[in-house]
């Protein structure tokens, strides 16, 4: 769920509310990819309440997920040598 959270706040979500939402209307192939499992009679993913992710939220260290985020975000960079380089209007 906290991918999900994330994933929420990546594409504009400002509150626990907004977040809630995103969750709840995400399609479900994107919440299979979040870690939600579908049901096996259904083949639904359940999402959780709006109060249950508040609560993941308010309990989640703001500091180490960041941390952890940063992280991933630059080994997942490629370094400025190895792009290949746009030629813009300032380049020259």
């Amino acid at each position: 769920m906290l991918c999900a959270a994330v994933s929420a706040v990546l594409t504009g979500a400002r509150s626990l509310i907004a977040i809630s939402e995103w969750i709840t209307d995400a399609p479900h192939h994107v919440l299979g990819i979040r870690g939600f499992a579908a049901d096996p009679l259904t083949g639904l993913r359940p999402v959780p309440h709006a109060a249950t992710a508040g609560r993941l939220l308010q309990r989640a260290d703001g500091d180490a997920l960041d941390a952890a985020i940063s992280a991933f975000l630059q080994a997942s960079t490629l370094p400025r040598s190895s792009r290949t380089r746009r030629r813009g209007w300032c380049d020259g």
